[in-house]
């Protein structure tokens, strides 16, 4: 069954979407975002497809790399003393590993500067710019230490190192070109370092024990000295003694500065050997806690192997890349496609941008062949597919090499002395042919947003068809209404008032002879002037194509309003289809005259700052409401629901 959705709320006028965001049920974003990537679907697909494409010719162009590792653990036989401590000390070691000097040593072992990999892997802008330089004199040629230097760079950039969680194992990685390459290198590397630990600890020991030894032979030379001193001193002192004549002699006088010397002789040689015992101790002492808590080195826990598979480009992670930002960038280019065109494409968009109820969505159509096929073969099901198939190729073959007329589709030829409406290929028919298509429930809905004004008391019988522009339909809604109508029984008559297209009287009744205007000068009379539909019974008031009028000043005289009184006592619908807004001054002159105005929008190509001027040159009460014309299957089913 048919819903309607009625969006003239007299608690709020705007419709539903001129509430705050806030407000909004999340169901209708959600509608609104399916029907904007619907909408927007091949765009999205076509930067999709083009994003995949990249990916795949970077996969195809792009060199393979491979990852080698290997492990190395930092030992320790004594606990740590925290964990501030211990990290700092493998951070060290980790710092260590990637330097330049082990980077240099590597290099030089393995002859690497002369590789191509490391030596030519320079981006086209940074080797472009040192030849510029060299041409222009700012720069001499590349020397040995240069090419050493960039090989060093490359270097750096391929090894990396990092603790494994908060354990004393440092993980080192190295990508290369090759996978043997990457295991060379990296065993190199973890050899390079612990050959360099080794030297330097070496080394250490070296300059420890040399500094040592020569201080220990500095104190032992200093005590030697002042015990020598004391010695000679005490020998020369006793030679003078064995004299007793000069003792006698001097022991008032030499007494007291002999006993000084001999004091300060004794001090110097205490001094000297009690410094001489506290350094053996003290080295003595820092012999035994080297011993009881070593110092912290590394070795190698697991050497590097050739890598099984390459580290990168990974298929998988670049696709996804490619595939997502493809749909992100095709999403951003229909927004901005969106917000570029801005054209009205849907009914929410009609209550919030325009503040007028969208009563209707009619689907965009072909012809009434194609229409009638797939609304045969959708009631069918899917036993009519071969069939409608057939009908399909027997009617474009009959397009492109009969007479025009299709054999399963019959035109009925035009009778100029019966004044019968003929039968096109014209979506219109449609509405009598195909009752459950959703072109024909369209129809319905705005007969029954009429109807419902009737019940409310509000007069609905004369009831004008236009648009902003010529070409967006409003002939072929006023003419599929006045058939639905013609069809439900009632009587109804439609009125070619388009003097600018005149496109229903040249589509429906080609040889008209008179015309309203001939009605309203009492030329002609309304019998002698109206065609009939036979099938339906609706009548047709033609405008004749061979006259040059003025249709502002003649619609706006009381001709026409009797002229439509007249139309009032003789039909229950008056469906007049006036000239489109932009053009011509027909609207205003007639839009007093009529119960109610439908205005119709092609959806999609009419601009909303354009739908809002027609809108603003025909705003009166009688204004029913928007028809949104050639509308997509997404704004169809947006409003339509079976």
């Amino acid at each position: 069954m048919l819903q309607i959705t009625r969006e003239n709320n007299p608690a709020n006028p705007d419709g539903p979407d001129s509430l705050p965001p806030e407000f909004r049920l999340p169901t209708e974003s959600l509608a609104e975002a399916v029907a904007f990537v619907r909408r927007r679907l091949s765009i999205i697909l076509l930067t999709c497809s083009l994003s995949l494409g990249v990916g795949l010719l970077y996969l195809i162009a792009a060199s393979p790399t491979f990852t080698a590792d290997a492990q190395l653990v930092v030992d320790s036989k004594a606990a740590p003393t925290d964990a501030t401590s211990v990290s700092t000390i493998v951070e060290s070691h980790i710092a260590i590993i990637k330097s330049e000097n082990i980077a240099r040593a590597v290099i030089q072992q393995l002859d690497l500067a002369e590789d191509p990999e490391f030596a030519g892997n320079d981006s086209v802008v940074r080797t472009v710019g040192r030849s510029i330089s060299r041409l222009l004199g700012w720069s001499g040629p590349e020397t040995k230490s240069d090419a050493m230097s960039h090989a060093v760079e490359s270097f750096e950039r391929k090894l990396s190192a990092e603790r494994v969680g908060l354990t004393y194992i440092i993980k080192v990685t190295f990508a290369s070109g090759e996978r043997e390459r990457a295991a060379q290198i990296l065993n190199a590397v973890a050899e390079t370092y612990v050959a360099a630990q080794l030297d330097a600890k070496y080394n250490s020991s070296l300059r420890s024990e040399k500094w040592v030894k020569d201080r220990l032979n500095l104190l032992s030379s200093r005590a030697s000295a002042a015990k020598k001193a004391l010695a000679d001193y005490q020998r020369d002192r006793k030679d003078i003694a064995d004299s007793a004549d000069a003792i006698s002699a001097n022991t008032s006088q030499s007494t007291p500065g002999t006993q000084r010397e001999l004091r300060e002789l004794g001090a110097a040689a205490e001094t000297a050997a009690t410094t001489y015992d506290n350094f053996l101790r003290a080295l003595r002492y820092m012999d035994a806690q080297q011993q009881a808590t070593p110092v912290l080195d590394a070795h190698v826990l697991s050497g590097a192997r050739p890598p099984l598979r390459a580290s990168s480009p990974k298929a998988g992670i670049v696709l996804a890349i490619a595939t997502i930002g493809g749909a992100l960038l095709g999403i951003a280019i229909a927004m901005l496609r969106d917000q570029s065109d801005r054209g009205v494409r849907t009914c929410e968009e009609v209550s919030k941008e325009l503040r007028m109820p969208c009563i209707a969505v009619i689907p965009r159509v072909r012809s009434h062949s194609a229409l009638m096929r797939s609304a045969c073969i959708e009631e069918q099901g899917p036993k009519a597919r071969l069939a409608g198939l057939r009908a399909e190729l027997v009617s474009r073959t009959y397009a492109l090499f009969g007479s025009g007329t299709h054999r399963h589709e019959p035109v009925l030829a035009f009778d100029r002395g019966s004044r019968n409406i003929a039968r096109t290929d014209s979506p219109i028919w449609t509405v009598t042919d195909a009752m459950r298509s959703r072109f024909t429930e369209a129809f319905l809905e705005i007969k029954l947003t009429l109807d419902s004004m009737n019940r409310n008391g509000q007069r609905s019988q004369v009831i004008g068809i236009t648009s902003t522009y010529p070409d967006e339909g409003k002939s072929t809604v006023a003419a599929a209404l006045a058939l639905l109508m013609a069809r439900g029984g009632a009587r109804v008559i439609l009125v070619d008032c388009d003097s600018g297209k005149r496109s229903l009287s040249a589509e429906l009744a080609p040889g008209a002879e008179f015309d309203f205007l001939d009605v309203m000068a009492g030329r002609a009379s309304l019998r002698e002037t109206t065609w009939i539909e036979p099938t339906t019974q609706l009548a047709l008031l033609p405008l004749g194509n061979n006259r040059e009028i003025y249709p502002s000043e003649v619609l706006s005289t009381g001709s026409f309003d009797r002229l439509l009184q007249t139309l009032r006592e003789s039909y229950e619908y008056v469906i007049v289809d006036l000239s489109a807004v932009a053009p011509s001054a027909d609207v205003q002159a007639t839009v007093c005259a009529l119960d109610s105005l439908i205005f119709v929008i092609e959806a999609s190509r009419t601009k909303i700052d354009v739908a809002k001027r027609g809108l603003d040159v025909i705003r009166h009460e009688n204004v029913v409401g928007v028809v949104l014309n050639k509308a997509r299957s997404d704004g169809v089913s947006a409003r339509f629901t079976a």
